[in-house]
């Protein structure tokens, strides 16, 4: 596992180092290369409680907080950084309201999960002014009512 985060490690400090002065065409290596060596720690070491989701999520909110969106560079798109958080939540918002609020009652996995909730609210929630009009901003926005009282 070590190695692997410290691969991930790298790869992201280096595309932060300098992020303008990065051609469109090195993006697009990039852009390969980042997805293909988080698919490969995660084949290597399993899911890791979404290790692997979360640390793409952060590099892509960040690379659009510093350099906003770019057609045609698959790392700089905000819709997948919205959706995939989504995809990954563990519960519905429902659910998540019901339990929220007696977290400390709950078992191990069901606090886990909660957690979860709010680790993947948070690169989204960077990138709100790029996501207002997406389809799914609303099912965003429940989860987010929520973020008071996760634990």
């Amino acid at each position: 596992m070590s190695q692997w985060t410290a691969a991930a490690q790298q790869f992201a400090a280096r595309i932060q180092a300098d992020p303008a002065g990065v051609t469109d065409e090195q993006w697009r290596a990039i852009a390969e290369a980042w997805p293909a060596l988080l698919a490969a720690a995660g084949r290597a070491t399993g899911t890791q409680h979404n290790e692997w989701l979360l640390r793409d999520l952060w590099l892509r909110s960040w690379l659009l907080e510093q350099a906003g969106p770019r057609e045609g560079v698959p790392l700089f798109g905000p819709g997948p950084v919205l959706e995939r958080a989504l995809d990954a939540m563990p519960m519905s918002p429902q659910e998540a309201a019901g339990l929220a609020p007696r977290w400390r009652e709950l078992e191990r996995a069901q606090m886990r999960s909660l957690r979860m909730i709010r680790r993947l609210l948070a690169p989204p929630r960077a990138l709100a002014p790029l996501l207002a009009d997406h389809p799914r901003w609303s099912e965003f926005e429940a989860y987010q009512r929520l973020a008071g009282v996760l634990p």
